[in-house]
């Protein structure tokens, strides 16, 4: 039976869990509309290229368009991506289960890739906070550092959108 207590049942984490992965969404947009802007493509173009590519296949191809780019930053761009990549633990987040008591979290992650094998990661729940917090200025800076607007990004996310559903 699970333990209402535990900190993976609080509103803290599921506070910090989904901020995570609000701002992890909104660093896809912005490396889809990147590469769309780099290779001065539509939109809609743009969508179609990218919408099925896994996080690291975009990075990849973005890191590559970067040298050809109007980008005066691309090393701290490039830096921010790879940060990104490395130190979120986004895939460890998303397809893990979790052990939780009282003070701690332990993310599960299970691979498949050759013989199984399981990695525990754990944080206490301060932990966990500083590194969503750490996570978000990551984010918030490679943001800055790619220099597109709100009001662009808002724009490229809705010409995703091929048909609307109400919910």
């Amino acid at each position: 039976m699970p333990n209402p207590k535990a900190f993976a049942h609080s509103q803290r984490f599921y506070g910090f869990f989904g901020w995570f992965h609000a701002v992890w969404i909104a660093t896809e947009l912005n490396i889809d509309c990147a590469i769309g802007k780099i290779l001065k493509i539509p939109p809609e173009q743009t969508h179609a290229l990218v919408g099925a590519l896994e996080f690291g296949r975009k990075a990849a191809i973005l890191r590559s368009l970067l040298p050809k780019s109007e980008y005066k930053n691309v090393p701290e761009i490039k830096g921010l991506l790879t940060r990104i990549r490395k130190e979120s633990l986004r895939n460890v987040f998303t397809h893990s289960f979790i052990a939780s008591d009282e003070e701690t979290i332990t993310f599960i992650h299970r691979s498949s890739q050759g013989q199984y094998s399981a990695t525990g990661y754990r944080f206490t729940a301060d932990d966990f906070v500083a590194h969503v917090r750490d996570f978000v200025q990551l984010a918030t800076d490679f943001e800055k550092a790619l220099g597109i607007s709100t009001a662009e990004l808002g724009d490229f996310a809705s010409e995703a959108i091929t048909e609307e559903k109400q919910g």
